[in-house]
């Protein structure tokens, strides 16, 4: 399903469109409820077709969060915390969750709270929402932050219910924050909830079936040998500092070559030709060195990899990709948008840049070298 971007004054929209049919009850539930977990939309009916705009203004799609960093336990909570309220409003207003987009690029996140917003499109193509849930779970496994030992068996244990046949979305989601709430009340607990010869064996079960869609690429066996890494080194772990000692480090650290690639020379770093943002506004905002790509530009100091802290500005503001020698921007969605020599971008768009371009960041604009 294709959709979309478009700007209108200070608000940003992911559209959908679709030949116009008889308004079912499903349109007025939209129309007429705020519901606190879907996106905000509007509805037009123009010339037999159907359009949805679904309101994404200062909010950011789940994929680009984590393409920019993993998640913490606290933001995996977050997460499995806003798919059970979703659940649940949608049996309360009547409508399906398989009519709900549970693919990262269309999950939006307030960068504030991180609540996560869904998109609900009733032309949506109906699909098992048991399997997409299924790959969101392993999207996130991907994903998560490897030295924070609670999230990655509580993500594990949410992937573990995915795999069994007719399982219940919202009782995965239940028992794997339960089991997640038992590690914090007794951490001796830890090495019980997975243990060592479950592992082991799920690990055999993986090799014994080959076709199954989890071995696809690989992930399985990857996943697993990373966490049975982790498992044996509990003993290694210090409690109190929150973190693994060298042994473990080291472990971890070789773990990451099969998600990562290979570590660059410095030879290879040096190589590539830099590419600089040069302050042209007042205010003593600093200049960039894009050294590398992506390079995110915004006020988030936890997000961006160039920070101008302005109140305009937003957290993820633009970002700056390479390809085959070429360099482009991308606005991301920001609030009040990003203008190239007086062109201003929709929400998302990309544009190629050439040395002497004018970029402005709301009020605050540089030149690009």
């Amino acid at each position: 399903m294709e959709g979309y971007f478009k700007r209108e004054k200070d608000k940003n929209y992911l559209v959908f469109e679709n030949a116009m049919e008889e308004e079912s009850y499903k349109y007025k539930m939209l129309r007429y409820n705020r519901i606190s977990v879907l996106l905000d939309c509007k509805i037009y009916c123009i010339d037999n077709i159907t359009r949805i705009q679904y309101d994404i203004s200062s909010k950011q799609s789940l994929q680009r969060i984590c393409e920019k960093k993993h998640l913490n336990q606290k933001q995996f909570q977050k997460i499995l915390g806003s798919i059970r309220k979703l659940i649940q409003e949608l049996e309360r207003y009547f409508l399906r969750l398989d009519e709900v987009f549970l693919k990262p690029e269309h999950i939006y996140t307030d960068m504030e709270t991180f609540q996560l917003y869904f998109c609900y499109y009733p032309h949506k193509e109906i699909t098992q929402s048991e399997e997409e849930f299924h790959s969101l779970a392993e999207y996130l496994i991907n994903h998560l932050d490897y030295e924070d030992k609670q999230v990655i068996e509580q993500g594990y244990a949410l992937y573990r219910y995915t795999l069994q046949d007719n399982y219940d979305i919202l009782k995965s989601i239940q028992k794997s924050m339960g089991e997640q709430k038992k590690v914090e009340e007794c951490p001796k607990m830890q090495e019980q909830i997975i243990p060592e010869d479950y592992v082991e064996s799920e690990y055999k079960y993986s090799e014994q079936n080959k076709d199954t869609k989890v071995e696809e690429g690989g992930f399985f066996i990857q996943f697993m040998n990373r966490f049975k890494r982790e498992l044996k080194s509990v003993g290694n772990y210090d409690v109190e500092k929150e973190r693994w000692n060298t042994e473990s480090v080291v472990e971890i650290e070789d773990a990451e070559e099969e998600h990562y690639g290979h570590t660059m020379l410095i030879k290879e770093v040096q190589g590539k030709a830099k590419h600089y943002l040069v302050c042209l506004s007042e205010g003593g905002y600093q200049d960039f060195t894009i050294d590398k790509f992506p390079f995110v530009v915004g006020k988030g100091k936890e997000w961006a990899d160039g920070v101008i802290p302005h109140n305009l500005v937003s957290r993820i503001h633009a970002q700056f990709d390479e390809e085959e020698g070429e360099i482009f921007i991308t606005d991301l969605n920001s609030t009040n948008g990003t203008v190239v020599n007086d062109e201003l971008l929709e929400a998302n768009q990309t544009m190629q840049l050439k040395s002497g371009d004018i970029i402005h960041f709301s009020d605050v604009y540089y030149r690009f070298v």
